[in-house]
């Protein structure tokens, strides 16, 4: 992604709600729902009212993002502006929480991810989301949480791998990183939205080479 997009937050994180990014295991009222589930599962059946968007939708062949632009445009094409508290739901709990973790970092206005099993018998289908944009992404991204590998180089923050079931490191700020997008922002979610740390994310699968994440 551009790299103006990834600014680095030269104090700690700022202060943050956790009810806009949890985990939950009710579906709430009034909530759009987000299904990250491959198109063919979202398509044949969903929760009521169930947006498709699968996590392979933002990912080239290496796993990396595409352009800031892209992504909201991307949204777009979801009838997603930003504004919405939305509901991220699937089976495999990854793709579930890159999507979610997407979602936040892209400023939607409040993300919960449903950890229980996702059970769509006697639904009906989840809408595909179209080929054009059908509503415009007006949510500002957060930017802080956002850090390029050279940022990494150059401030040395505290880094996490993703890889690591248990973190060494719960310091403020700290950048959770892997070797790829996918793994770096579901490991985000997991520890922000699952655990309540304040931390931050490289998706740009760089920063392994940076320094020894803890």
């Amino acid at each position: 992604m551009r790299s103006a997009l990834f600014a680095l937050a030269l104090i700690a994180a700022p202060a943050w709600a956790a009810s806009d990014f949890a985990y939950t295991r009710k579906v709430g009222a009034g909530e759009a729902v987000i299904d990250s589930r491959p198109l063919a599962d979202c398509s044949r059946a969903s929760l009521p009212g169930a947006r498709c968007l699968p996590a392979e939708d933002f990912l080239g062949t290496s796993r990396q993002l595409p352009s800031a632009r892209d992504i909201l445009w991307l949204l777009g094409t979801a009838g997603l502006d930003g504004s919405e508290s939305v509901l991220v739901v699937g089976q495999d709990e990854t793709a579930r929480d890159f999507v979610a973790g997407l979602l936040y970092l892209a400023g939607q206005k409040s993300v919960r991810i449903l950890s229980e099993p996702l059970r769509t018998q006697g639904h009906g289908a989840g809408a595909a989301r179209g080929v054009v944009r059908s509503t415009v992404w007006t949510a500002p991204m957060r930017d802080r949480l956002w850090v390029l590998g050279a940022d990494i180089l150059r401030n040395k923050p505290a880094l996490i791998d993703a890889r690591q079931a248990k973190p060494k490191s719960s310091a403020s700020g700290a950048v959770v990183v892997a070797d790829d997008a996918y793994q770096a922002i579901a490991r985000f979610t997991q520890l922000r939205a699952g655990r309540g740390l304040a931390v931050r994310v490289d998706p740009d699968g760089l920063a392994l080479a940076a320094g020894s994440a803890q």
